[in-house]
């Protein structure tokens, strides 16, 4: 579910997301990791697994920005109306 809500919230809003989850365990939690970065279209571009690790990739920023001429929908918003 995690991974669904992230997607969600990059589709939406059209931008990266990048997400972090500690592994483990501390007391009787367990830590799952799967840490992950999400790109504007929703698609997951790197998934981490439950072990310790760094993990980097590359981005192009410039994603985001075609993604918001190709979906322009938040050029609609009425904040005035958000009172």
């Amino acid at each position: 579910m995690f991974e669904q809500e992230m997607r969600v919230q990059a589709y939406q809003n059209m931008t990266f997301i990048a997400m972090c989850n500690r592994v483990g365990k501390e007391g009787s939690m367990d830590f799952a990791g799967e840490s992950l970065v999400i790109d504007p279209e929703g698609r997951t571009v790197l998934k981490a697994d439950d072990e310790e690790k760094l993990v980097t990739c590359d981005l192009d920023l410039s994603e985001a920005r075609r993604e918001k001429e190709r979906r322009p929908f938040l050029s609609l918003r009425r904040p005035e109306m958000y009172r």
